[in-house]
């Protein structure tokens, strides 16, 4: 007889816009996993959420133990929220939440996503899946990234996925394996020069598009030492601030042109991670981002495929749903063959309230 498990993703990414919310059902019959999105939603985060969530990584131990509940908290009233908004209350099993990463280092084995499980289960009234990383780095693995496993689950048919968010990442599956990385940064500073001008994004890159690439600064961005690492590897939000955004900022560049160089070098990068055999499924932010699309398409030798908003938007918050469903079956649900992680593990700790 098949199953359906009904289960709300949480999903706050590096740009930290907002919390995404989106809740699915999944079935698996026939050895095949399927899922249909019900109901998604973008929860703006507040002003005072954005600013202590931005330096939380610059406080000391005690503010920081303390956000972690508190954020759990209002992830959990996110949750309430979204539920009652969209008539939801008796067709939720449980809740699978990413939470807001602060600080990543798999060099040094730690990652830390905070908003505690316990509070979040405490306001919603829901069972809670959350910290999905770290059973990986335990096996040393890279902690990230975790869509990979979803994707090869819900999207068979697809052999090649780029998410751009706040950092750019791929996966390319073939028969016998799986592996997804870094690629680059992606949103976080090309959102961060927009807010130098008053502008929490630059809308369709018409403002990159006025601009014009600058080779000496585009050199310097591909020169950098961790585009010759090979995979697994992961870029932290953090590393990405502190080490491109002076190189950017640096160079006696119009706003303009350093957001043209910035695009082009995403699309470089990309091009050159890409199998040029398959086309490429791209979601997040940056598949709204119309001239970084045209400029991929310039560099890539296949298709680009942009699916359907609710999709771009929410794939991420998707698959989180379905790897706490994996965990709350007690299957793996973190790829070594991505991560480098000793063997496959089943990551999430559970609460229930």
């Amino acid at each position: 007889m098949e199953e359906s498990v009904h289960c709300i993703g949480l999903m706050s990414g590096t740009s930290m816009d907002g919390v995404d919310l989106a809740h699915c059902t999944f079935t698996h019959n026939n050895g095949q996993w399927h899922f249909q999105m019900n109901a998604a939603e973008c929860m703006p985060y507040p002003e005072v959420w954005q600013k202590r969530l931005v330096h939380l990584s610059e406080q000391n131990a005690e503010v920081f133990a303390k956000t972690n509940v508190y954020y759990g908290h209002f992830l959990g009233q996110c949750v309430q929220q979204f539920a009652e908004n969209n008539q939801l209350t008796e067709t939720t099993d449980l809740v699978s939440s990413h939470g807001q990463t602060v600080f990543h280092n798999p060099a040094r084995g730690y990652t830390i996503q905070i908003g505690h499980g316990a509070a979040i289960a405490k306001e919603c009234n829901l069972p809670v899946v959350c910290d999905l990383r770290t059973s990986d780095m335990a096996y040393r693995g890279q902690g990230a990234p975790i869509v990979p496993f979803g994707e090869q689950l819900l999207f068979p048919s697809h052999k090649q996925f780029v998410n751009i968010g706040g950092i750019t990442n791929v996966s390319l599956h073939s028969e016998n394996s799986v592996i997804g990385y870094d690629v680059c940064m992606g949103n976080l500073l090309l959102d961060a020069i927009a807010e130098t001008m008053g502008q929490s994004f630059d809308r369709n890159g018409l403002l990159a598009q006025s601009g014009k690439v600058n080779q000496n600064l585009l050199s310097q961005l591909n020169d950098h030492d961790f585009f010759e690492k090979p995979p697994p590897k992961s870029l932290d939000a953090e590393e990405v601030i502190n080490t491109f955004f002076p190189i950017v900022m640096a160079s006696p560049l119009s706003n303009a042109d350093r957001m043209a160089t910035l695009v082009e070098h995403i699309a470089i990068q990309l091009a050159a991670n890409l199998n040029k055999e398959f086309p490429v499924l791209l979601t997040g932010g940056g598949a709204l981002n119309n001239y970084l699309v045209t400029r991929i398409e310039a560099h890539f030798e296949n298709e680009i495929i942009v699916p359907e908003q609710q999709l771009i938007e929410f794939k991420e918050a998707l698959i989180i749903a379905l790897l706490g469903v994996l965990r709350l079956q007690k299957q793996p649900n973190v790829l070594s063959s991505v991560t480098g992680a000793e063997k496959n593990t089943i990551n999430g700790a559970v609460y229930l309230p």
